[in-house]
């Protein structure tokens, strides 16, 4: 009995154990894609799952290089979840910035925390402005925030890396608590042009309960919002949201009427600039049971710029009305009103609201390919520049330090012309990385310890007019390929390498090949003169001299002359002068 028992516990623990296997995978996979960042947490206690939300957070630690981390006053933790109680601030640099890997062309939402929670007890709220890549999002003005600010937006990203950048303006540092990014369906909240800053999102409902992941799987956020003009109705009934928006269960469950019910629904909002464009999206569900004489509907207008008739909720399945157009409101702001139709017998409902203001990000990045070798470069050599963050050339009083780039015009991607890294520390041979900057026209390396040759590869790089090497360790001697550049106008600064010749013939091969060609010749001379001594010397000592033969005596053998020429042969230490025809017997 007591087997059974335990046997029957085993597997009661490893089914728990299977299931919640499988809740951690079915977590995992809604959150497929997700960015979940809490900046300044510590990253050897990261990644954790966040208490309220179940959602993953990792620390930010590697996704930027600079900036320090901080906490919030411990007396406020019971304020924030704990994604909100770290933050990093910025003491340093101009701007700073996160590098995020996005897919391109993807629908994402990306919603950014600052909550400041006098991390550094001088109760002075910072204010900053905050670039999504080369354009400006946003000034961020923390005074009199104590509960913190957010900032959301719905982008496309034009490059498979997004760049959220914090740029100090006065003389606070700029802070950030969070960073979330989800991605949505492409075929919701298109726009004409530009990208959708969140000017609200609430659900009609007296709750406090703020709704999001998991109930919403993009992990949007739905705020609770009431009036006393209005009157509420819930339902407990499923309700059907499977379609393009996926408006969570939980925000439809519930909705407003007009407590007046023969008075139009009215709600308005003042958009921020006060002249930008709006797009709306409603979302309506009959939660109610209406009896067979009852009829619920009701038109949507709003000043003239927007007008749907006849909108009919159908019973517990969600119906999603949005401008497809941009709408401008007036001078004092937007007003949407739900007017009753003169056959309906019930008040117009709601249940779930956005609002959306239009933000453009017009600038073209830096040439994709120049952003990649400069940020090779970077990490091929280590280059630790605090401006080095964002993108290289833009916004053009942001660019890097060091590096010169060229403006077309704003459809137009800069590109990089110029880079001076003298007197940065380089260390190794001249990379082959720095090819890829293809419109680079001065190059400076000098003042540093490169070593190695010069490469023949920078030759290649046509729209170079200048390259300073100079000061450094480099070996070998000088490409022809440059050298002929520098016929043609190249100026190529070589002064301070001890070991680098200018001279095709200092290469080692060439100075071999030289000396074959000097020594040869000469190794011949003399061996001639040795053996020509050597035998005048033997012919001295034994051989005695014939008074009557010529003055002159050939020593070397002619061949078979006609001619009667003198010639001779050794044998055994003993010389045989011959005269005549080599037939004579």
């Amino acid at each position: 009995m007591v087997l059974s028992y335990v046997y029957y516990e085993m597997k009661c623990h490893l089914l728990l154990a299977m299931i919640g296997a499988f809740a951690v995978m079915v977590v995992a996979q809604k959150q497929e894609g997700f960015i979940s960042l809490d900046c300044g947490f510590p990253i050897e206690e990261s990644p954790y799952s966040d208490p309220s939300t179940g959602l993953t957070f990792t620390s930010d630690s590697t996704f930027i290089q600079t900036g320090k981390s901080a906490r919030i006053e411990k007396q406020l933790n019971q304020n924030f979840r704990k994604p909100y109680l770290t933050l990093r601030y910025f003491p340093e640099g101009k701007r700073n910035c996160y590098s995020l890997n996005v897919n391109r062309g993807t629908n994402y939402l990306i919603s950014l925390t600052f909550i400041y929670g006098n991390y550094d007890d001088l109760n002075v709220y910072p204010n900053f402005d905050l670039y999504l890549g080369p354009d400006k999002w946003r000034r961020i003005d923390m005074e009199g925030r104590s509960n913190g600010t957010k900032e959301e937006i719905i982008h496309i990203p034009r490059k498979n890396s997004l760049d959220i950048c914090l740029v100090r303006t006065g003389t606070t540092s700029p802070i950030i608590s969070a960073i979330e990014l989800r991605p949505l369906r492409n075929d919701t909240y298109v726009t004409h042009s530009g990208s959708l800053r969140r000017s609200f999102r609430v659900y009609l409902s007296n709750s406090e309960r703020e709704v999001r992941f998991a109930d919403d799987m993009y992990d949007r956020i739905w705020t609770p919002f009431f009036s006393s003009r209005f009157t509420q109705i819930t339902t407990n009934l499923n309700i059907n949201t499977s379609d393009t928006f996926e408006v969570p269960k939980a925000a439809l469950s519930s909705a407003a009427t007009p407590r007046n019910a023969s008075a139009p629904f009215i709600i308005s909002w003042k958009p921020i600039p006060s002249d930008a464009e709006v797009y709306l999206y409603l979302h309506f569900a009959e939660i109610q049971t209406l009896q067979a004489n009852e009829t619920r509907e009701f038109d949507i207008i709003m000043k003239g710029v927007f007008n749907q008739s006849g909108i009919t909720p159908p019973k517990l399945e969600r119906l999603t009305v949005f401008s497809a157009v941009p709408l401008q409101c007036d001078l004092d702001g937007c007003r949407l009103e739900l007017v009753r139709t003169p056959k309906s017998t019930l008040p117009p409902l709601i249940n779930a609201l956005e609002a959306y203001t239009i933000i453009e990000f017009p600038q073209l990045e830096t040439n994709s390919s120049d952003v990649v070798a400069i940020k090779n470069i970077k990490a091929t050599y280590r280059l630790s520049k605090i401006s080095w963050q964002g993108d290289p050339c833009l916004p053009q009083e942001l660019s890097w330090e060091n590096l010169g780039c060229s403006y077309a015009n704003i459809s137009t991607p800069p590109r990089i012309i110029s880079l001076n890294l003298s007197a940065s520390g380089l260390t190794g041979s001249i990379s082959p990385i720095l090819q890829n900057l293809a419109h680079i026209q001065e190059l400076d390396l000098s003042n540093n310890s490169l070593t190695g040759s010069v490469p023949k590869f920078l030759a290649n790089i046509k729209s170079l007019s200048l390259i300073n090497l100079s000061g450094n360790n480099l070996t070998g001697s000088v490409p022809q390929n440059l050298l002929d550049r520098e016929k043609e106008g190249l100026v190529l600064k070589l002064e301070g390498n001890p070991e680098l010749c200018k001279i095709s013939s200092c290469n080692p091969k060439d100075k071999k090949e030289l000396l074959v060609l000097v020594i040869a010749p000469i190794a011949s001379v003399l061996i001639a003169i040795v053996v020509v001594g050597l035998f005048l010397v033997f012919r001295k000592k034994k051989v005695p001299l014939d008074v009557h033969a010529p003055p002159s005596l050939p020593v070397a053998y002619v061949g078979h002359s006609k001619h009667s020429e003198p010639s001779f042969f050794l044998e055994k230490d003993k010389v045989y002068l011959f005269r005549g025809s080599r037939n004579d017997k």
